[in-house]
């Protein structure tokens, strides 16, 4: 019975990857974005139609296509810099870290030197 569920689950994870891929959704941005408006276009005349329109007043309105773009441009070009902040504060952090660890060890190493003159 374990099987049958695992098989199932993976299959259908696996059909979700193999049709975002397929659709451009891991692609370059601008298959993302166009992906995004196909789904806006098809899933928005539906959300008007059968939703209450009180639950459509408390919802905040779809990003459109150009906002999204740009977010997805913007989210991209701040985890470069961030990365490369990263990257460039790299042998600080381990400088640290080295001589943390070596503080760490050289305090062990005397605190056993004096019990073991204590003894």
């Amino acid at each position: 019975m374990g099987i049958v569920r695992f098989v199932i689950k993976s299959t259908l994870v696996g059909g979700v990857v193999y049709y975002s891929v397929h659709q451009g959704l891991w692609s370059k941005s601008e298959d993302s974005v166009q992906l995004y408006g196909r789904i806006y276009n098809n899933i928005a005349p539906y959300v008007k139609d059968n939703i209450p329109k009180e639950v459509i007043n408390e919802l905040p309105p779809l990003p459109s296509t150009s906002d999204l773009s740009n977010s997805l441009k913007s989210s991209w070009n701040k985890g470069v810099i961030a990365s490369m902040k990263f990257l460039s504060e790299t042998p600080t952090h381990v400088t640290t870290g080295v001589q943390k660890v070596s503080e760490i060890i050289r305090g062990y190493i005397e605190q056993q030197s004096v019990s073991e003159k204590s003894q």
